[in-house]
């Protein structure tokens, strides 16, 4: 079963919950993401200021915004269990 964009969204926000800036790829990696299509939804977070790309030496890296930050607690991605229950999205270890 296809993953919903909600999904695919609160996976990146779920990688990036630990608090270090992270490289695309790095997600990309752990969400199990294309790189083009991972680009498209890094747009769509950056855009609401969920997400915030940063270069820091030469490299581009994502973290989380004070927004992003609370929606990973309103949706209760701050512990170790998986995002959603029966749907295959991984757990972050």
């Amino acid at each position: 079963m296809a993953q919903s964009r909600m999904e695919l969204y609160l996976a990146i926000i779920k990688v990036l919950d630990h608090g270090d800036s992270v490289t695309q790829q790095q997600i990309t990696r752990k969400t199990g993401l294309g790189l083009a299509f991972s680009k498209e939804l890094f747009t769509f977070l950056i855009k609401l200021d969920i997400i915030k790309e940063e270069t820091i030496e030469s490299k581009k890296v994502y973290s989380l915004t004070e927004k992003g930050q609370r929606l990973r607690l309103y949706f209760g991605l701050d512990d170790d269990s998986p995002i959603f229950r029966g749907t295959g999205i991984f757990r972050i270890d």
